[in-house]
């Protein structure tokens, strides 16, 4: 279930992006060939009428997100730096089932966070945990987080309804501070707008924050760039069009982070998910170069393998 209050106005950019990094995964990380695995999805979903895909178990394929993301861990927060705060955003489920993956990777991460996971909120997920993170960091409860965002594309049974399984295993790791003279994060949940009303609210978040500076850097998830491409939107707009729907966006904040840092600016994250019916978006300032190498592609297919467009105005992509 996606419950969400009225418009939010941003977290008051009490963050800022220290770090990022990103894997990919081809090889199983799940249980693989568990016996327990095939009794528990039939139990799980016999109440639905859901066919289990017996295949896939006999193939042993699956990715868990602890698995997954623990390398990211390793990477990004050490004892020198630990974190306060861990939250996994997720959409495809867990291929390891029967633990809270999000307390899991918290043991094992300096600083032993609080961990939690989001899920249900499709590709709306890391906004919204990104939300929480800015909430408790409002309070003084976070000075150092950790968000982790991470899909894979096995699914042990049919699926009911048409849903976007993502090309392979994502997880992506961000680290982010209390903001001093850094930059600032401020997340924004948008007044729910019909499709067709989606590229207008967009382009007045865009014009807003154009009014005391020049236009962000504009990067559309999937779903999005579906709905409105370039139309009505100033600036440097750039269109994920890979098969990660949850982690595409995120994957495209890791690669760009060490330009949009060095270059300053505001850089605007957006999505839009039909089934809730929601539009997100945060945008990210960067006043300086980073303190440490903010970036890393470890385990990323190579430049032009997960496919991201530039549209530049006039609508030309390159």
């Amino acid at each position: 279930m996606f419950v969400a209050g009225p418009p939010s106005t941003g977290d008051g950019g009490r963050l800022r992006v220290h770090s990022a990094a990103a894997r990919t995964f081809d090889e199983p990380t799940g249980q693989a060939l568990n016996p327990t695995l095939p009794g528990y999805l039939a139990d799980l979903t016999a109440p639905y009428g859901v066919a289990v895909r017996a295949d896939l178990l006999e193939l042993g394929v699956g990715h868990s997100y602890g698995e997954m993301c623990l390398p990211l861990l390793a990477e990004l927060v050490s004892e020198e730096r630990p974190a306060d705060l861990l939250v996994l955003a997720t959409d495809i489920p867990d291929a390891r089932f029967g633990r809270a993956t999000a307390t899991v990777l918290s043991s094992h991460c300096a600083g032993a966070p609080l961990g939690f996971t989001v899920c249900d909120q499709g590709v709306l997920a890391a906004f919204t945990a990104l939300h929480v993170i800015g909430g408790f960091a409002s309070t003084g409860g976070a000075r150092r987080a950790v968000l982790l965002v991470a899909e894979q594309p096995i699914v042990y049974h049919e699926l009911p309804v048409p849903t976007q399984v993502p090309g392979r295993a994502v997880a992506v790791g961000v680290v982010l501070e209390t903001a001093g003279p850094g930059g600032g994060v401020s997340v924004r949940r948008h007044p729910k707008p019909a499709q067709d009303g989606v590229a207008e609210v967009l382009a007045a978040e865009v014009a807003r924050l154009s009014a005391d500076g020049p236009p962000p850097t504009v990067v559309l998830g999937s779903r999005l760039a579906e709905l409105v491409g370039d139309r009505g939107l100033a600036g440097d707009i750039r269109a994920y069009r890979g098969d990660q729907p949850l982690t595409g966006l995120w994957l495209e904040l890791v690669r760009g982070l060490s330009g949009w840092r060095e270059a300053g600016g505001r850089v605007l994250l957006a999505d839009y998910d039909p089934t809730p019916g929601y539009l997100f978006s945060a945008a990210i300032r960067f006043d300086g170069p980073p303190e440490e190498p903010s970036f890393s592609s470890a385990g990323l297919t190579r430049p032009g393998r997960e496919p991201s467009t530039r549209v530049r105005p006039g609508g030309r992509r390159g």
